[in-house]
């Protein structure tokens, strides 16, 4: 869960410095989003399984954070929106969606 986390955090980093130089393009900033989106999901679904039935009492927050990061993964796109962004550039342009 932490190399998850970590893993994240040195993405977005790195992507904040690029997109302040200019130099991030859409595709990379939808790829980070969908990967960010995706570890996050597995991240808070580790949690509740490591706590098992621990994991949905409230004083615990896992389900918090849980439902939480559903929430992000819809309002950030979903992984396979982001994918399709992504694989746009990376044809040069061909578009999977019409």
């Amino acid at each position: 869960m932490l190399a998850n986390c970590e893993f994240t955090l040195a993405l977005l980093v790195h992507l904040s410095l690029e997109f302040a130089k200019s130099s991030a393009t859409i595709g990379q900033i939808s790829r980070a989003k969908a990967l960010a989106t995706k570890l996050g999901r597995e991240t808070v679904s580790l949690a509740r399984e490591i706590c098992g039935g621990n994991g949905i009492l409230l004083q615990n927050h896992v389900m918090k954070q849980f439902v939480d990061m559903e929430a992000i993964y819809t309002y950030e796109g979903t992984y396979d929106i982001n994918m399709l962004v992504s694989g746009r550039e990376l044809t040069g342009g061909l578009s999977a969606i019409r």
